[in-house]
């Protein structure tokens, strides 16, 4: 019988660094909606439209719309008709997005002045109604 050698291929053991696997999970976890502005010094739209730094420019910015889209949000979340995270408020935007017809190829520009009306427009019949019950018939 003949010997057989075999010869083992040890694999160079990579360290890993502790501190940037903790880094990697918490940046996966996402914070509340309300709280995002705080976190992320911008609200969630502006990652949401990939905006950047400019949505607050005077020219070319999208200040009053992300203002509105903001605060419709921020609404629904104090009156306890959407969850105060920001999966909620995607789910919530897929189906405006249906509702209204904005499609998602078009220029960004465009799906965020016609959600910021539409936002804009639900905000206004709200209050319209909430008043109607408040003052009666």
């Amino acid at each position: 019988m003949s010997d057989i050698l075999v010869k083992q291929v040890e694999q160079p053991e990579v360290p890993q660094k502790e501190g940037k696997r903790e880094a990697d999970t918490r940046s996966a976890v996402e914070p509340p909606y309300l709280d995002y502005v705080k976190v992320h010094n911008h609200p969630f739209i502006v990652d949401h439209f990939r905006l950047g730094d400019t949505w607050q420019e005077k020219v070319g910015g999208f200040e009053k719309e992300v203002t509105e889209i903001e605060d419709y949000f921020k609404g629904q979340i104090e009156q306890g008709q959407l969850r105060n995270d920001t999966k909620a408020v995607k789910d919530r935007l897929k189906a405006i997005y249906k509702v209204v017809q904005i499609d998602t190829t078009e220029r960004v520009t465009m799906q965020i002045e016609k959600l910021a009306a539409y936002l804009e427009f639900l905000r206004k019949t709200d209050n319209i109604s909430q008043n109607h019950y408040k003052y009666g018939r």
